[in-house]
C-alpha cells in the first residue's frame, strides 16, 4: 500500500516537470513555460544563454535549419 502511494506521488511529480528546450530552438511565441533568457523573433522565441544581454541581436533556428534574426528581450 505504501509502495503504491509512493509510486503515485512519483508519477505526479514527474508529470509536473518543466521541459527544457535546447538553446536557439525556435518555439511558438505563446510557449507556455518560463525561460530565463529569451530571443524574440517575428516567428517566435527561443531560449538563449544567460550571458547574452537584453537588447543584443540574437538568432533562433527553425525546424528546417534556417536561422531567423531577433533581439534578446530578457
Amino acid at each position: 500500500m505504501l509502495l503504491a502511494a509512493l509510486l503515485a506521488l512519483s508519477v505526479v511529480a514527474q508529470a509536473q516537470e518543466t521541459p527544457v528546450p535546447q538553446f536557439y530552438q525556435l518555439l511558438p511565441a505563446n510557449y507556455p513555460y518560463n525561460l530565463i533568457r529569451v530571443c524574440s523573433t517575428q516567428w517566435g522565441i527561443c531560449a538563449i544563454p544567460s550571458t547574452v544581454m537584453p537588447g543584443t541581436p540574437c538568432s533562433c533556428q527553425a525546424a528546417d535549419g534556417t536561422w531567423v534574426s531577433g533581439v534578446c528581450m530578457r
